[in-house]
């Protein structure tokens, strides 16, 4: 069946390959996630390659090194471009990892999460605590995760191998130089939380959380972001609907610019989040975990109805918005979906504007247009899912016309 991706003496050194079962049951799976024939032919030609490198080495290719692998890599990529490298790459991983079913990840993905032996016993019980009694999220416990997994992994490179050993100044060189050019806030906050809890265990014989540095921030220090209104048209107008990815970008960008929803939010929208019946949208924010219900725009549900009659891949997902490269799965959680809004600031000609570039900058651009329009504080917070007024007053920072409504004129200041 896959024999017509080859040709000339390829095709007899496929027909004869020792290799050829596992090629083929490969080759299947890449045909039943409806891959595109050219990207079939460059892995199965790729695969090919690779066996022919291993069998000259005399190599099984279950029992290949990663120093043969990246041999071959560099073989197969010298004076050759960055994407092609990538490619043999990620070809290659996928031969080598591919179950007996010819399934695979799609991604390799982040580095493996290394927890130090003596930091496990403590880590387990302290993220059970901030998941159950604490209410945080998944996404929220798996940073507390990997921040405090990479704090462990810090002091122990200093000879700490126990909780009692950390002395301030380990703490403070973390926080110092864990961030790159400046200390990342969350750090300092997910650190002091952790010594808190430990100490609250007696698990620290010195109290750790004031060895965290508190670096001096002003709230509402900075303005808020925003387009203007033209250019929020101009971007949502600027799409071109006339293809199956851009119906998508398009619904996409008006989640974000009519109700200011997160990306991860649009990102996780299902079928089962749209009472088309009632004209409503329901979701459970994934951020804040609180349920959030909206009205059903008629421009939203026009693009959502579009998209998912005429340009969504089809697929057994009920997450609405998914790739439209085979595999046609879900974005991954990490996509913020950010390459959407880049795109469509820059047909905008937007592209090289200063500050945000993502979403986010439909989010607070929706917060500040309903406050000039006079919209209460209370209202806002519900349309955006802020768990707090304090959250949207922020946004009155940029209310040009508002401030000047409670500005002291030059006559009250001379009396």
């Amino acid at each position: 069946m896959l024999t017509m991706f080859f040709s000339g003496d390829a095709r007899d050194t496929y027909r004869n390959s020792r290799h050829k079962e596992r090629i083929d049951r490969l080759g299947r799976n890449l045909l039943a996630q409806r891959y595109d024939d050219d990207a079939i032919r460059h892995h199965l030609h790729e695969w090919l390659r690779f066996t022919e490198y291993l069998d000259a080495h005399d190599v099984q290719w279950s029992a290949a090194s990663p120093e043969i692998v990246r041999q071959y890599v560099v073989w197969r990529t010298r004076r050759r471009g960055a994407s092609h490298y990538r490619f043999v790459r990620a070809s290659t991983r996928i031969f080598l990892e591919a179950d007996e079913m010819g399934q695979f990840r799609r991604r390799a993905g982040a580095a493996p999460l290394i927890i130090p032996l003596w930091f496990r016993d403590l880590l387990s019980p302290y993220l059970d605590f901030v998941e159950r009694h604490r209410g945080l999220s998944p996404r929220v416990v798996h940073q507390y995760r990997r921040t405090l997994s990479v704090f462990a992994q810090y002091v122990q490179q200093a000879g700490i191998n126990g909780l009692n050993e950390i002395a301030p100044r380990h703490v403070r060189e973390f926080y110092e130089n864990a961030g790159g050019d400046r200390p990342r806030r969350s750090y300092g906050s997910m650190l002091r939380a952790f010594f808190r809890w430990a100490s609250t265990q007696s698990l620290l014989s010195i109290p750790l959380t004031d060895a965290v540095p508190r670096p001096r921030r002003y709230r509402f220090a900075t303005l808020p972001d925003v387009l203007s209104q033209a250019e929020v048209d101009r971007i949502l107008t600027m799409v071109d609907v006339s293809t199956p990815r851009g119906q998508r970008d398009r619904a996409v960008l008006l989640l974000a610019a009519r109700y200011g929803l997160r990306p991860c939010d649009i990102r996780q929208l299902t079928l089962d989040h749209i009472d088309w019946r009632h004209s409503r949208l329901a979701i459970q924010q994934a951020k804040t975990g609180r349920a959030l219900e909206l009205p059903l725009l008629p421009d939203v549900a026009a693009a959502l109805s579009s998209y998912l009659r005429d340009g969504r891949p089809a697929s057994l997902s009920r997450v609405i918005f998914v790739r439209h490269r085979a595999p046609f799965e879900p974005f991954v959680e990490a996509n913020n979906l950010s390459a959407i809004m880049g795109a469509a600031l820059r047909r905008a000609g937007l592209g090289d504007r200063p500050g945000r570039r993502g979403l986010y900058l439909l989010r607070h651009t929706l917060a500040t247009r309903l406050l000039a329009a006079g919209r209460p504080l209370k209202q806002i917070a519900d349309v955006l899912g802020h768990a707090s007024t304090a959250t949207t007053f922020g946004y009155a920072r940029v209310d040009i016309e508002g401030l000047r409504t409670v500005a002291i004129s030059e006559t009250e200041v001379c009396r």
